[in-house]
């Protein structure tokens, strides 16, 4: 025990500087954590997303496949899988299988952020009639994309269903409605005048 006051102060001092220590061993660590936090944030900010998704082309039944790089840098050395053949159009010959696509065989270099690969896969109404064949024109297949930025490596599967798309509108534009309009009115307008115009220099 300590004998007098000197060596109490130095036990209490003692004791203060190991309590400091231990709090700015804490606060180191949960500082270094919360930097680590920041970065893995700022990484993912800014790294490429590969992003699979389907959608009908506008005034049509056609079903797309759409691969976009939605991410702020570029996805680079991309290489792109399908699992299963998909025959476009249900046209079965290696031109028109999506598998044998250049995409989805050979390496892309780079695909710059918000470029996009866009395949028509068919029209909706063969591919979902009874009698479609689910060999030449799959409703479900995985799509896999791989690539790096810098020195991260990404690993993505995207399960793609078409099912969904069943029994769905086509989608139209209110522009492109009315300018078809406006088109078809000056057609009409046109063969009047063009009538009216013949009529007029008919021999009496």
């Amino acid at each position: 025990m300590p004998a007098n006051l000197s060596e109490w102060l130095t036990l209490a001092n003692v004791l203060l500087t190991a309590i400091f220590a231990g709090l700015t061993f804490f606060i180191l660590r949960a500082n270094r954590a919360a930097v680590a936090a920041m970065r893995d944030q700022m990484a993912d900010q800014n790294r490429p997303y590969v992003c699979v998704t389907v959608q009908v082309r506008l005034g049509t039944p056609v079903l797309q496949l759409l691969i976009r790089n939605v991410g702020r840098s570029p996805a680079e050395n991309l290489r792109l899988h399908i699992d299963r053949d998909f025959y476009q159009f249900g046209e079965r010959s290696k031109a028109r299988n999506l598998a044998e696509h250049s995409a989805f065989t050979k390496p892309i270099d780079c695909l710059p952020p918000m470029s996009e690969l866009l395949f028509d896969l068919g029209m909706g109404f063969k591919i979902f009639a009874e009698d479609a064949d689910p060999v030449v024109c799959p409703l479900t297949f995985v799509v896999s994309a791989e690539y790096w930025h810098g020195k991260s490596k990404y690993s993505e599967k995207t399960h793609v269903d078409l099912q969904p798309y069943i029994g769905t509108s086509v989608p139209y534009h209110p522009v492109v409605d009315e300018l078809q309009r406006v088109r078809k009115s000056i057609d009409n307008l046109s063969g009047a005048v063009k009538q009216s115009a013949n009529s007029l220099i008919q021999p009496s």
